[in-house]
């Protein structure tokens, strides 16, 4: 059975020894109620032995932030915190998590009675007994500014938890920061004396006396981070019993600041120890290579099998990451033998540490080969973020021999799908699926080093026919077998169109409609390039010059030019020869750059941006913040517009590292005078945070999809406002920063 805890699906499940459980009721003290009912933390625990899952303890914290009262949430399954706007994919991470018996921490929206939306920082832990099952589930829902809890609400809540104490392994503490800095541990429940086997008659329970020497550094920095950002403390670290035996412990509380200056945590700690051995009998259970201590190729093998044809409750999907290090017999052979083992195993723990992050299993098929399974995995984007983590943290310097070496990867990725209940298992499903990695990591060295690809049929169907295409291109380009389409950029605030992307496309007469990402780089390879955009400058001008004789009064069009036209000593004269032919404005077109362009400053490309800009283009950088442009070379290049990369924005969650990268290359802009430009925005989330932060312009398929010339043309005649049924027509006049719209 599945229930919802804030818009999180956890497993429940029936057992009679919880049942039993029930019967046995334990009373904490009064101050250990008080400690975890004061709380500013809203925390929910539910029953995973009782039919449904409901809910058995909501302490008074959760009754403000949602509204209900107590008596309206015990007994009730959590589904009704669930509202239309809950985030899908946090719910299927958060499944994730609860599939693997793991714990998480996630934002997710949740609704109050009143229908009002709120956020909240939401941290999941599994509760297991001896045998490893899982019989309660933990919720704790941090928001801030929480309205100082009533009297009878702690009352009712110390009821509400006393009932379930005795269930719930661990204890419940009050920590203290002094304002000279010292810790002190204010008050521990009576349990953690039952755990430690402690005698309750005798001398005082001094905590940190039971904290493995190991831990002790480890807890004590988490404490005092904590403190430092007022940030919730979360850690792991092992309590020693009085007979000598290990306690692993989960521990989360948020830090609040007393009047006087101090710091205070009232915070609960369960015992994860079942959880830990059962992870490490699966570790010991695996065949491990001998250099590495990764799976080898055949154990990996059997649990990416295991993976694909364990039946689940709902659809998931897994991922298959394939790396290999480009030129590694030549490092071989330079290093030594000895050397290179290093690299290797110093390569394959940063594997392992990096795969650990997305619950992954690492191996080593061979060689200089090396893969990751991802037991969840909800999207191909999701798979590229993996695949693409995994490739950043590789490349970073590794100190062999007194020198450092840096490695380039070679990353192919695929995702599958798990079994269903009622899908009969297919024993070739990972077959297929390492077979699609494998093609996928074939592409990626056709493609280059550090670039990811992860697999997708399309293209393997269409790679097959690459030899056609080539033939086939040529001929396109002269006989006018491509058309452009328009994608809107809109204002984020009134939804009006302010300029729009030409993008082309190739409808091929026998194989179809050519995605650009195929044809394009097939352009570049076979000398085309050039051909193929001085028809899309070409063809943009002319549509543009059309809509401007049929009365309209169309925006600014984005061309896009790569990095080869500009090396073209002939490149000006051709973009000199389509304004003469169209008979265009220069001032009416921006031509977007990719990034790349900044790594190689050559005096020709210098000299054919500065000849774009005196004619009266705008010139903007596409896909900003990749990693490729220094400040230095975005300095020396008369650009005025950025572009921030679209897998930022699409990879958008509040408070996350997208969100500091967004923010930073916002503000880079500004203190250089640039114009900016958010693309790839998909949610109305993306939206709202992107205009918060003074985004003013923004592109994706929230708004629209590149569309056919006369659809756009419907659009500008009618002032359509995107999205369709979005922001009511409020005319305002943004300041744009110089840009001109």
């Amino acid at each position: 059975m599945r229930i919802l805890f804030g818009g999180i699906y956890f497993v429940a499940r029936q057992s009679p020894v919880s049942q039993r459980a029930n019967a046995r009721v334990s009373i904490l003290d009064q101050t250990g109620l008080a400690a975890l009912a004061a709380t500013s933390c809203a925390v929910l625990i539910t029953d995973a032995a009782q039919h449904d899952g409901p809910i058995v303890y909501a302490n008074a914290a959760f009754t403000i932030l949602s509204g209900y009262a107590l008596e309206e949430v015990t007994g009730r399954n959590c589904r009704f915190l669930q509202g239309p706007d809950t985030d899908r994919q946090t719910c299927d991470d958060i499944r994730a998590a609860i599939a693997a018996g793991t714990s998480i921490q996630r934002s997710i929206l949740n609704y109050r009675k009143d229908g009002t939306p709120f956020w909240n920082d939401v941290t999941i832990d599994p509760v297991r007994d001896q045998s490893g099952r899982v019989t309660h589930h933990v919720g704790v829902q941090h928001v801030a500014d929480l309205a100082q809890m009533t009297a009878a609400a702690q009352a009712e809540a110390e009821s509400r938890l006393a009932s379930i104490a005795s269930h719930i392994p661990g204890y419940v503490y009050r920590r203290i920061m002094r304002k000279d800095g010292t810790i002190e541990v204010l008050y521990i429940s009576p349990s953690l004396r039952q755990l430690l086997g402690v005698d309750e008659t005798g001398a005082g329970l001094v905590f940190y006396d039971h904290v493995h020497p190991d831990d002790h550094e480890g807890l004590i920095t988490a404490i005092r981070n904590s403190a430092a950002n007022m940030s919730i403390f979360r850690e792991e670290f092992r309590l020693i019993s009085a007979d000598g035996l290990t306690h692993w412990m989960r521990s989360d509380a948020p830090p609040r600041r007393t009047a006087n200056g101090e710091i205070v945590w009232d915070g609960l700690a369960i015992e994860i120890s079942a959880e830990k051995r059962w992870e490490s009998e699966i570790a010991n259970q695996a065949f491990r290579d001998p250099l590495t201590g990764l799976l080898t190729r055949t154990a990996w093998r059997n649990a990416l099998d295991l993976q694909l044809n364990a039946s689940t409750h709902y659809a998931s999907r897994c991922g298959v990451v394939y790396i290999d290090i480009e030129g590694f017999s030549a490092l071989n052979d330079r290093l030594g033998a000895a050397l290179a083992d290093a690299l290797l195993y110093e390569t394959a723990q940063r594997l392992a540490r990096t795969a650990a992050a997305f619950i992954g299993i690492g191996a080593r098929l061979g060689g200089d080969e090396f893969a990751v399974l991802i037991p969840e995995c909800g999207s191909e984007e999701a798979l590229l973020c993996a695949a693409t983590r995994v490739g950043e943290a590789l490349a970073a310097p590794i100190e062999i021999g007194g020198q450092d070496v840096v490695i380039r990867t070679f990353i192919g990725a695929a995702l599958g799908k798990n079994r269903q209940p009622r899908e009969v298992a297919d024993r070739d499903a990972a077959s297929e699926l390492t077979k699609q990695a494998e093609l996928a990591l074939r592409w990626a060295k056709q493609a280059g080093p550090n670039e990811p690809i992860v697999y997708s049929r399309e293209r393997d169907d269409r790679f097959q026919n690459q030899n056609v295409l080539a033939q086939s291109l040529e001929h396109a380009i002269a006989n006018d077998d491509l058309e452009l389409h328009y994608q809107p950029l809109v204002d984020l605030a009134t939804g009006r169109i302010v300029s729009a992307e030409a993008l082309v496309r190739w409808r091929h007469r026998t194989l179809g409609m050519q995605r650009p990402d195929l044809f394009i780089p097939l352009a570049e390879k076979l000398g085309l390039i050039g051909q193929l955009g001085q028809w899309v400058l070409v063809h943009a001008m002319r549509q543009h010059r059309q809509w401007q004789e049929a009365g309209l009064a169309p925006p600014q069009i984005a061309i896009n030019m790569s990095g080869n036209q500009l090396l073209d000593p002939a490149f000006i004269g051709s973009v000199e020869d389509a304004l003469r032919l169209t008979g265009a404005s220069a001032k009416d077109f921006e031509i977007e750059l990719t990034e790349g362009v900044l790594i190689e400053p050559s005096p020709q490309i210098m000299a054919s941006l500065g000849a774009l800009r005196t004619m009266g283009f705008t010139l903007t950088i596409d896909d900003f913040g990749s990693g490729h442009a220094t400040f230095r070379y975005l300095r020396e290049f008369p650009v005025d517009k950025l572009k921030i990369d679209q897998i930022f924005v699409r990879k958008l969650v509040l408070d996350s590292t997208d969100a500091l990268i967004i923010r930073a290359i916002i503000s880079l802009a500004r203190s250089m005078g640039l114009a900016f430009v958010a693309e790839g925005i998909e949610t109305e989330m993306q939206r709202e945070f992107l205009e918060r932060e003074g985004c003013v312009i923004g592109q994706g398929y929230l708004f629209s999809m590149p569309l056919l010339a006369e659809d756009f043309a419907w659009m500008l005649t009618n002032h359509v406002r995107l999205p369709l049924g979005g922001p009511p027509e409020v005319d305002q006049v943004h300041d744009l920063e110089g840009q001109t719209v």
